[in-house]
């Protein structure tokens, strides 16, 4: 209660108590019928003040809404006034609603004077009041029905009405301690909250048991949305996939769809469950059932949900489903649809991640086809599934297809289209009328893409009922275009489609790989026979043996001989792993240690064109010793430590995967660029040696031109030359096969080359084998005159006399001068 404060020119009278009323039941609350007319969740407030108050309005929640306000006095419930005594009293001011309604509408919270001043004087004398009657409209909470997933498991929660907790769809599995409540809660404000899960309504050891005794039940239309709700839960929650899993799910799933259920929520869980199986599919292959089986139970669960006459979209990680009523109108004018999924894990390449595309238009010829078929249907059903990769479509091949067929793989969506009329088959629709698809173009890896011819093809599924698998065919279907970000395909038919890549390798006939092993093998045999008695010889003879140039031929004939003895006992170990890494690591050591000792000659061979004296580098062949055996043994070791057994073991043999990032950049990188080093020196050596002028005639000429051409025959034997065709043998073309025989004969031979250059060829070793020989047949003073007769100077390149080529070329110039001395300090490599 509280006292009003008197105008001066209001009466004594008219000073009474007055209070403020709000929520009373007075009698002429004619307001209340109004309070059911509000579609937004509200509550009504009445609110009462005296003439010369002020009324504050407050909806702190909401908006409030004016229902009636009056300025006056129709009755002495408010404001109570002491003079009054007419009950026929009816007096209000015509301007209470407006201004009321002006200062209050839609806010939430106003103030609206009583008095005078603002709504005129209705009845001069009376003490007045003002009464309101008013709503306060709470917006309700913007929380729609929404599928999440938490920690791989799927939530649904409906749409929720009302602010608090709301319990998803699914409920706990069957046997678990709270198996009547929910498996997961969101909390609904103006907005959901964060989806939590129940971790108690589940044991993840137990599921695949929890999967067999579902599989036990009767499935019915009274049971099947809970059946089919714990079946798409268990496939969320199970973290180890296994062969008995599959089996299971696919059975349970035979048993949601023979119910034929037009349920939305069972179609939900069937469609999740079939994108689950896609996602194990990256786990494991599917050969425990067949992926034709599955497809086909989505397809059919899909077209009965059609018979809801209102359009279904449902989408996971691997799936897109769309179950769509389409006017036949609109059809007539063609329809598209687009596709996207994010590429991550679905790539035959290692390349960056991308986005992957797809679109199908359907041409109004399908229309007419309806139209001609079903002349009284006005809606079309037409289904849409787009699946990320065909992980489920299992091509099944003969014994002879599967071995004479290219390498072929599915690298695009798979569209499947259906119209749903069982009496419509959509098919033979004319060439510029056709099914139009779009896919973007594969990334093909560059490993394939270099040794192999790769097509793109437009193809189609076949099922095959009796195998439950089917063959992806190119009949009826055409690529029209194609750029390197997208291709497009053309078909005459509808049913699943997609993008087949085509792969065909560019392999060695078969009697062409006869012939390489054949080549390989006699070469090794020949080289490794060449190489023994090298080695043999160069130690057997101290002349020989003590020269610097005798100690690099000799290392590099021990490392070739390794490397054929390697490869010939271990090339073949595949079926035994362990021994098949450690012989592949030995010929990669000696791959790498024989083109080391290679360089080694090159270092030498330039030492003696541009007479560099080897001995200023103090301790040569301790410095060239352990960097030829010691920078390949660590790389080696390093590659069999760090990589593991599949970059070492194909399938036919034991040695670096052709393709591999090891055999690229720890091998063919590290030859190529000791080969350009080579190839440096070889240039300048032929140059030198075989692009001076002859100053000799006659047959010292010709004798000339043969130690040319010996030489420059000796530097590409030492110096690895022959890699070049090795090299060429890795660019895809017709001499591709021509440039791997040369290179294999070449290379399997090199040992028998440098014994018959090193050994057969050098005359100081036919000295050395004649005078052996003459010991034994010769007497005893003729032994004693061959000790004493030096060497011709011709053959030991030492005595050399610097005094004999300065008398032999003074009529020459200085410039033969120069050129003997080199020439004959190349004969030194012998």
């Amino acid at each position: 209660m509280y006292a009003v404060p008197c105008k001066p020119d209001r009466p004594s009278m008219h000073c009474v108590e007055s209070s403020s009323v709000r929520g009373s039941n007075m009698a002429i609350l004619i307001f209340t019928i109004l309070l059911s007319v509000t579609v937004k969740m509200s509550y009504t407030i009445y609110s009462c003040e005296c003439e010369y108050q002020t009324m504050s309005i407050d909806c702190p929640e909401g908006k409030i809404k004016i229902q009636i306000a009056l300025y006056g006095r129709i009755n002495n419930t408010c404001c109570p006034w002491s003079t009054y005594q007419n009950e026929d009293l009816q007096c209000a001011s015509n301007k209470s609603m407006g201004v009321v309604k002006e200062r209050c509408q839609d806010t939430s919270n106003c103030t609206v004077p009583a008095e005078n001043d603002y709504f005129g004087d209705p009845c001069v004398g009376v003490f007045k009041y003002l009464a309101v009657n008013y709503t306060c409209e709470i917006e309700l909470p913007n929380c729609p029905r929404e599928v999440v997933h938490v920690d791989g498991v799927r939530l649904t929660f409906p749409e929720a009405t009302s602010r608090g907790q709301i319990d998803s769809v699914e409920l706990c599995l069957d046997g678990t301690l709270d198996s009547n409540r929910s498996l997961g809660t969101r909390l609904c404000t103006e907005a959901w909250g964060t989806a939590e899960l129940r971790r108690e309504c589940y044991n993840s050891s137990t599921l695949g048991d929890s999967l067999e005794q579902m599989n036990l039940i009767n499935v019915t239309q009274q049971n099947v949305a809970d059946f089919a709700a714990n079946m798409f839960l268990i496939s969320n929650l199970i973290d180890d996939i296994t062969p008995t899993i599959v089996e299971s799910l696919t059975e349970a799933l035979a048993s949601v769809v023979e119910v034929a259920s037009s349920s939305e929520q069972v179609t939900d869980s069937v469609v999740g469950v079939v994108d689950n199986l896609m996602a194990f599919s990256k786990e494991m292959t599917l050969e425990s059932v067949n992926g034709g089986d599955i497809v086909l139970l989505l397809e059919d669960q899909v077209a009965r949900v059609h018979l809801n006459g209102k359009n279904y979209t449902e989408s996971g990680t691997y799936l897109e489903v769309s179950a769509l009523q389409m006017g036949l109108e609109s059809l007539a004018g063609g329809l598209t649809l687009d596709h996207r999924f994010t590429r991550d894990e679905v790539n035959m390449s290692d390349e960056e991640d991308s986005v992957r595309k797809s679109s199908i238009r359907l041409p109004p010829s399908i229309a007419d086809i309806i139209r001609k078929e079903r002349p009284d249907i006005p809606i079309v059903p037409i289904t849409f599934i787009t699946y990320l990769d065909a992980n489920l479509f299992q091509p099944s091949f003969t014994d002879t297809e599967e071995t004479t067929a290219p390498s072929s793989y599915v690298d695009s969506h798979v569209l499947t289209v259906t119209v749903e009329l069982d009496d419509v088959i959509i098919r033979d629709l004319p060439p510029n009328s056709s099914v139009l698809i779009k896919f973007s173009t594969p990334i093909i890896p560059r490993a394939i893409a270099s040794n192999a011819t790769v097509e793109f093809v437009c193809v189609y599924w076949e099922y095959i009922e009796t195998t439950g698998r089917g063959r992806w065919l190119q009949e009826g279907c055409t690529r029209v275009a194609s750029t390197d970000e997208e291709i497009l395909c053309s078909c005459n038919h509808l049913t699943s489609l997609a993008l087949l890549v085509t792969i065909h390798i560019v392999t060695v006939p078969g009697y062409h790989e006869v012939i390489l092993h054949v080549i390989t093998v006699v070469g090794c045999v020949i080289s490794i026979a060449g190489l023994s008695i090298s080695v043999i010889v160069m130690l057997a003879f101290r002349t020989i043996r003590e020269k610097q140039q005798t100690h690099v031929h000799l290392n590099l004939c021990l490392s070739l001989l390794g490397l054929y003895l390697s490869f010939l006992l271990g090339i073949g170990r595949s079926d035994q792993p362990q021994l098949c890494k450690a012989m592949a690591s030995l010929i990669y050591f000696f791959c790498l240690s024989s083109t080391v000792w290679m360089s080694v000659e090159a270092f030498y061979v330039y030492a003696l064109i541009w007479n560099y004296q080897r001995s200023s580098v103090e301790h040569f062949m301790l410095v060239t010793s352990l960097f030829a055996w010691g920078v390949p043994g660590v790389v080696s070791l390093l590659m069999y430590f760090l990589f593991n057994d599949h970059d070492y073991k194909p399938k036919e043999y034991c040695f670096l995967q052709p393709a591999g990032k090891l055999f690229y950049f720890g091998f063919l990188a590290f030859i190529f660029l000791l080969f350009l080093c080579n190839s440096t020196v070889f240039a300048l050596a032929t140059y030198r040696v075989s692009c001076r002028k002859i100053f000799t005639t006659g047959d010292s000429r010709n004798a000339e031109i043969v130690t040319r051409i010996k030489s420059t025959m000796l530097f590409w034997i030492l110096l690895g030359i022959s890699w070049l065709f090795g090299f060429l043998s890795i660019i895809p073309g017709p001499l591709k096969i021509v440039f791997q025989v040369i290179f294999c004969t070449l290379l399997a031979l090199q040992g028998f080359f440098m014994f018959y250059m090193l050994i057969v060829q050098n005359p100081e070793v036919r000295k050395h084998c004649t005078n052996k020989t003459m010991k034994k047949e010769a007497s005893p003073k003729m032994v004693e005159e061959t000790k004493s007769s030096p060497l011709p100077k011709e053959v030991i390149c030492h005595e050399y006399s610097t005094a004999d080529l300065k008398t032999t070329s003074a009529n020459q110039g200085d410039e033969f001068y120069e050129f003997e001395l080199e020439l004959r300090s190349l004969d030194c490599i012998f």
